[in-house]
């Protein structure tokens, strides 16, 4: 029996042109996220297991004081053998998971009185989706695996509202009993960015700009962040003295053309995680989705998705402060088979493939078709505890409006429209 479908069942998201006027299609608006490019890249070997176990290496415990280490004078130190530094690892283990997709099954036959490109911005759509979704996954799993986190919260001590910091504290929770009261400042930032790199001991990032920490956050605490007294007015004496420096980073949201400030670069996620409360036990918030699907009233076929209204009020945000070498996304080795067991290679990146059979029975032209995606990956943790999610709260924004002064009289002298 061949795939059937009844037209009923077929969706048609070309837009159609009755008169047949050639016109375009305004491509959907993708957001924009930097999580693909904070992770480095690797391979998960076929034919090994299905869980892999990794081992990390420990800083070293030394055998003496690193405040004066104890050195002998040189003429007596023959026949000792010196202290003896000791070392520990720590073990991961970490499988592959994947994800797979498809498409409206759609009627080429229904393409032909289309508007041009029709099926062409469709597609451009789904591929948008796609990256979104391996953006959802990478931020969702940094922030579930992330052995650091931090709360902001005035009145309490930073020691308070800080949890994990070791690589074996993967997946710690926020601060228990301590409520995300207040709006993450630059000043906060930069004490854990501090503590990152002279505690944790932080591998930062390098470029032209020299090294710094990664800070993926929201427009709106970014923009905060660049309002700060001390920030904006050291920027500003920057760019008035001619300086690239201080006009890239007033300007530019992304690290890639952003020079860093102070050690931290700043990009903005345009949907960052927002959650509505924090579970007292175990520190976890509860996630609201960003968007809302919209259904058809005309055709169960289609829908199209909306943001939502409990995210856009949700009152607590995350932002990510993130060292060099916290976890490694793999990808699967290309898979084909063995001897005589072939099969057809794998989709792994969420390439979107076109997928139709051409039968005896309801597709023998083939008609109809579909568009199918997978997306296979596996994160391996390296440094777990290098990157830190911080929860804040979102204050309302200071829109800058003020009331006229009715006091005064104006008198205009133009002529009235």
């Amino acid at each position: 029996m061949g795939d059937c479908v009844s037209p009923a069942e077929l969706t048609d998201f070309a837009t159609k042109d009755t008169l047949r006027v050639v016109g375009s299609i305004a491509k959907a608006l993708a957001a924009n996220s930097p999580f693909i490019n904070v992770l480095e890249g690797g391979t998960f070997a076929a034919g090994v297991s299905d869980e892999v176990r990794s081992v990390v290496q420990l800083p070293v415990a030394p055998g003496d004081s690193l405040v004066e280490p104890t050195f002998t004078n040189d003429t007596e130190i023959c026949g000792t053998g010196g202290t003896q530094d000791r070392v520990a690892t720590v073990e991961y283990t970490y499988r592959l998971k994947s994800y797979r997709g498809k498409g409206p099954r759609v009627c080429v036959k229904k393409g032909y009185a289309a508007f041009k490109q029709s099926y062409t911005t469709a597609e451009d759509a789904m591929q948008k989706n796609v990256t979104q979704l391996v953006n959802a996954d990478i931020k969702i799993n940094l922030f579930r695996q992330s052995a650091t986190k931090f709360i902001a919260a005035p009145g309490y001590r930073f020691e308070d509202l800080l949890t994990g910091g070791e690589e074996s504290t993967v997946g710690v929770g926020f601060a228990n009993g301590i409520t995300p009261s207040g709006q993450m400042s630059f000043k906060a930032l930069h004490k854990v960015a501090r503590y990152m790199r002279e505690v944790l001991f932080a591998e930062p990032f390098s470029g032209p700009q020299g090294e710094h920490f990664k800070v993926i956050a929201g427009s709106d605490i970014i923009e905060q962040f660049r309002t700060e007294t001390g920030v904006k007015e050291v920027l500003l004496a920057l760019t008035n003295g001619g300086y690239k420096l201080g006009e890239s980073v007033l300007t530019s949201y992304k690290w890639d053309v952003s020079a860093p400030y102070r050690g931290l670069a700043l990009a903005t996620d345009q949907r960052p995680l927002r959650a509505t409360s924090i579970n007292a036990t175990t520190g976890i918030p509860v996630f609201v989705n960003p968007v809302v699907t919209v259904e058809d009233d005309e055709d169960a076929n289609t829908a199209h998705s909306k943001p939502n209204p409990a995210w856009l009020s949700a009152p607590y945000e995350v932002l990510f402060l993130i060292g060099k070498n916290t976890f490694e996304r793999q990808t699967p080795e290309k898979y084909t088979g063995e001897g005589s067991f072939k099969f057809a290679p794998q989709l792994h990146m969420g390439e979107l493939d076109w997928h139709y059979v051409v039968d005896n029975d309801c597709n023998q032209f083939g008609d109809f078709g579909y568009h199918k995606y997978q997306i296979t990956r596996a994160y391996r943790p390296i440094r777990p505890h290098h990157i830190v999610p911080v929860i804040y709260r979102r204050c309302e924004a200071d829109l800058g409006l003020f009331d006229c002064d009715v006091t005064t009289t104006t008198v205009y002298t133009g002529s009235i429209l």
